[in-house]
């Protein structure tokens, strides 16, 4: 009799730990759903496919910051987003698209999302998508929203702005 409260001790003790890592990785999934702001300056080129309508190419590199501080997902962490940026001043649109690597301070830790957006040319909402991840990010996964907003649109064709992050 006591050998089968052992085994079904046993079989308790199991199931509870696998529930316990089931939870608490979804609680974790859950913690990739960020919010907060980053940070950004647009570097690239331009080019006027026709009067009043411009394809930018370049980067969006800067740093996100988590509305929950220090010890949350991504908090200080550098942003780099290869992207592209098809402006109609004519018409006031805009549609951006591009990548992103999201890496902790030293670079062994990072997040890749896939973006989109659409909007005027000075705001952009849209989604991005996790694709992967190294390190402590291996496995993530979700999809978000964002806004982003041009603040300066300097001379040299160069761009300051931030995105907000589910908000």
């Amino acid at each position: 009799m006591s050998e089968q409260r052992t085994r079904h001790s046993k079989y308790a003790v199991a199931a509870v730990v696998v529930l316990g890592c089931g939870l608490s990785t979804a609680a974790y999934a859950e913690d990739w759903k960020v919010t907060g702001e980053f940070g950004w300056f647009g570097v690239g080129k331009a080019q006027q496919l026709e009067k009043g309508h411009l394809f930018w190419v370049g980067e969006f590199s800067g740093t996100f910051f988590n509305d929950k501080g220090q010890g949350s997902p991504f908090h200080l962490a550098g942003v780099r987003c290869p992207a592209s940026n098809d402006l109609d001043l004519n018409n006031k649109k805009g549609k951006a698209a591009g990548t992103c690597v999201i890496s902790e301070p030293g670079g062994t830790d990072q997040a890749y999302v896939s973006w989109r957006c659409e909007g005027d040319t000075e705001t952009c909402r849209g989604t991005f998508d996790y694709t992967g991840g190294t390190g402590k990010y291996q496995g993530v996964s979700g999809s978000n929203t964002f806004t982003g907003v041009v603040h300066v649109n300097w001379p040299d064709g160069m761009a300051s702005g931030y995105a907000t992050w589910n908000r």
